[in-house]
């Protein structure tokens, strides 16, 4: 049966490619998500790995929560402690703050496709920090700085020239004395934008004020750097902690699995909605070849084969199909892989280049999903092909379910539109404790449901084509009655083929109907809810330095509030069991009022002590059980804890403006965690006049080339516009099931022309 089955794969070459084609796709799309997750993964690793070379440990702030981004700065002085440590050779303080951006002799922002724009701060010991001096000197003294070399020769930049820097504390003008490049030989620091101060001058204009964003040391030469490590550790104060080099890059690598998994995930996905709808052609197409084969197979019946030795012969073909298939998708997925790249880059989110790792899981995975898929859409045509009679042969057969079949197929239809049903209904409207339970409850309700349309299309398949095809013979004549008579004589055939292409436009039409929802929605609440005139943000990670909004208000812009984001922990005796991490807006509560719409229900903006007051949203009021004067406590990332008070309930939480928890700037810029910017600056202006509002913002923000400034309707066409750019490249995703499903199409009529000949 093994032979049989094999030469009967050989002897229908084109039958066998039209089989393994549709499942080469999906293949493919696995393979190339794969390839592309670990190619960021081994790039930020390398990067990391970069980084710390030449240092033995680094000494930072003690981070309960949260990413390595957020570690609290250590005091200065710090460093000399370190120094005097038995078996330290050398220790430096370090810098790398995002958000200081260098302008050019024509007035253009250095700027990046994502990379970080940061301040940094040179040291005497170069294999220490891994900045090498590549022309000019190393900056001496608050004027001058130096740049990346690649910066340096794609902007119009000269040594000696005096050029504004845009830092957390204000812009400022520098004399540019050199060029740098971060690592030894190759330049490791491609995609990032280097600013580059003495340590003096770094602290005063990056806001670190007697205090280091880390301390690196390397030990001495053929030390025991457990010892060593233990007498750092030893001397180190509350609130602070020692970490190996290679940790450290571990920590590196690890960070940016915030996006790496979830863009893995995301390509999973569609990968697998490719298999999903595969998975009908396969079955469909089995279904032909063994209503063809009725001949075949009763003669084997005939010969002596039992109804098992007929079934494996099927799933043994699924299998080579399926191997061949995985075969292919792994070598096609790799350039695949290229492919999402160029893809990433034509919708202007370009991913870093780096290699292309095949690893064993991904080839696991590929076979796996590529030859599982396979040989589950074969089974059912498999027990069918084992119960063909040793005289069928005399019969006529399409392949088509037997009337036992037909009994049941409504009963299990609507069985499964039930399931499916509940579970889509259930991903909607129930309440969930993380996001990902709630995305797996949609999509396996959604799978059920078009599995149910697939057992169910049959039964409506043979009526509705013989009405929509009614007016073919009149157009087409014989050709056209043909047609129609030949997809009525076979609903299974016709209703599997379409319903491939039904899943694939479905999905299409659901995300036109979201993604024109989301923007209704998002509509409708700024239009209810933001009340500024206008608002400044812009595209670097950090945000705008918060001199910008003092800057404005001291132009006399009009009410100019800032908001910015911070992660904390909450905690309250009022529900003792209850702790939540989550972002917390930072922002001016006693104008907030001005710029925008809270919906206050319960206390007032105006009777609050912006000092001690927390605003908190409704319905997390009502989740923690609490009202006006309850106590809350926020933990910070540098493990400061705030002691607040509900000072008012609010319903209108407006996403990315402002969250469900706001407290007082004033209150938060006490602490060691806060920092020098803000994500956005709502801007009510004075007068009815807005535009010339808007020419005294355009006069300030000239200063600060990389804030943009929008009014509502710009903001919101922006926003638009960049939602319809994520639904162009999710729809480019979907595309690969339609394209699976015409090849399904031309597969059915193909074999059905065989069948015909």
């Amino acid at each position: 049966m093994l032979r049989l089955a094999l030469k009967s794969l050989l002897a229908h070459k084109i039958r066998f490619a039209l089989t393994a084609g549709t499942i080469v796709l999906g293949v493919t799309f696995v393979v190339a998500a794969f390839v592309t997750a670990d190619s960021l993964r081994s790039t930020f690793d390398e990067i990391g790995v970069d980084i710390n070379t030449g240092k033995d440990f680094t000494v930072r702030g003690a981070l309960g929560f949260g990413e390595i981004a957020d570690a609290p700065p250590v005091p200065d002085s710090l460093a000399d402690t370190i120094r005097t440590i038995d078996g330290v050779e050398v220790a430096e303080g370090r810098f790398f703050v995002d958000g200081v951006i260098p302008v050019d002799g024509t007035g253009e922002a250095v700027s990046t496709l994502g990379g970080p724009i940061a301040g940094v701060n040179w040291t005497e010991d170069e294999s220490l920090s891994q900045y090498f001096l590549i022309s000019g000197r190393w900056p001496q003294g608050r004027s001058e700085f130096a740049i990346g070399a690649g910066t340096f020769a794609d902007y119009d930049f000269e040594l000696g020239g005096d050029y504004q820097v845009v830092t957390p504390t204000g812009p400022r003008t520098f004399t540019l004395t050199g060029t740098m490049q971060f690592g030894f030989g190759e330049d490791a620091g491609a995609g990032v934008v280097f600013s580059v101060f003495d340590t003096a001058t770094a602290q005063e204009v990056l806001g670190y004020e007697g205090l280091f964003n880390e301390i690196d040391l390397r030990a001495v030469p053929g030390a025991d750097l457990d010892e060593v490590r233990n007498r750092i550790e030893a001397a180190l104060p509350a609130g602070t902690e020692v970490i190996s080099s290679e940790e450290a890059a571990e920590e590196f690598g690890d960070f940016f699995e915030f996006f790496i998994g979830p863009l893995q995930t995301i390509l999973l996905t569609f990968a697998f909605v490719v298999l999903f709808v595969s998975t009908f052609i396969i079955s469909n197409t089995f279904n032909i070849v063994l209503g063809q084969r009725v001949r075949e197979l009763s003669l084997l019946r005939a010969l002596g084969a039992t109804p098992r030795q007929v079934r494996r012969s099927v799933l043994i073909e699924s299998l080579v199909i399926g191997v061949a298939a995985s075969a292919a998708g792994i070598g096609l997925g790799m350039l695949g892989a290229f492919g999402l790249g160029a893809l990433f880059d034509a919708f202007g989110a370009s991913l870093p280049d780096g290699p292309m790792p095949l690893r064993l899981r991904t080839v696991a995975w590929a076979f796996a999903v590529g030859v599982g898929f396979t040989v589950i859409a074969s089974l059912v045509p498999a027990v069918k092909a084992s119960r063909v009679s040793p005289v069928a042969g005399l019969q006529e057969s399409t392949g088509d379910d037997g009337g036992h079949l037909r009994l049941w197929r409504p009963i299990l239809g609507a069985a499964l539109a039930v399931v499916g049903l509940v579970l889509t209904g259930r991903g909607l409207f129930a309440d969930f404790d993380s996001t990902t339970t709630q995305l797996v409850s949609l999509g396996v309700g959604a799978a059920v449901v078009f599995v149910a349309v697939a057992v169910l299309s049959p039964l409506i398949a043979g009526p509705v084509v013989s009405a929509l095809a009614r007016p073919l013979p009149r157009i087409l004549r014989t050709p056209g009655r043909l047609a129609r008579d030949n997809a009525a004589r076979s609903p299974r055939r016709t209703a599997a083929t379409a319903v491939a292409l039904t899943i694939g436009l479905a999905l299409v039409a659901m995300v036109l109907v979201v993604g024109q929802s989301l923007k209704d929605t998002f509509s409708d609440s700024l239009s209810s809810a933001v009340e500024a005139d206008y608002i400044i943000s812009t595209q670097t990670i950090s945000g705008v330095p918060k001199t910008l909004a003092e800057d404005l208000r001291g132009a006399g812009a009009g009410t100019v509030v800032g908001l910015d984001e911070d992660l904390v922990q909450i905690f309250s005796p009022v529900a003792p069991d209850r702790i939540e991490q989550t972002e917390i807006t930072v922002t001016d509560l006693a104008a907030i009022g001005e710029v925008a719409n809270l919906g206050v229900t319960e206390g007032s903006l105006s009777a609050i002590d912006t000092a001690s007051a927390l605003l908190v949203n409704h319905d997390r009021a009502e989740e923690w059980g609490l009202s006006i004067g309850d106590p809350v406590e926020l933990v910070l990332v540098s493990g400061e804890t705030l002691p607040v008070t509900v000072g008012a309930v609010f319903t209108e939480t407006q996403p990315p403006f402002w969250d469900d928890w706001l407290i007082d700037e004033s209150l938060y810029q006490q602490t060691v965690a806060a920092d020098a910017f803000e994500q956005w600056v709502a801007v009510k202006g004075v007068g009815a006049e807005p535009e010339s509002t808007r020419a005294l913002l355009e006069q300030v923000l000239v200063a600060y080339p990389q804030a943009s400034l929008e009014d509502r309707q710009q903001f919101q066409e922006n926003a638009e516009s960049n939602l319809n750019t994520v639904l162009a490249l999710v729809n480019v995703f979907l595309l690969f099931a339609l394209v699976v499903a015409l090849v399904g199409i031309v597969n059915t009529l193909t074999l059905s022309v065989f069948e015909r000949t």
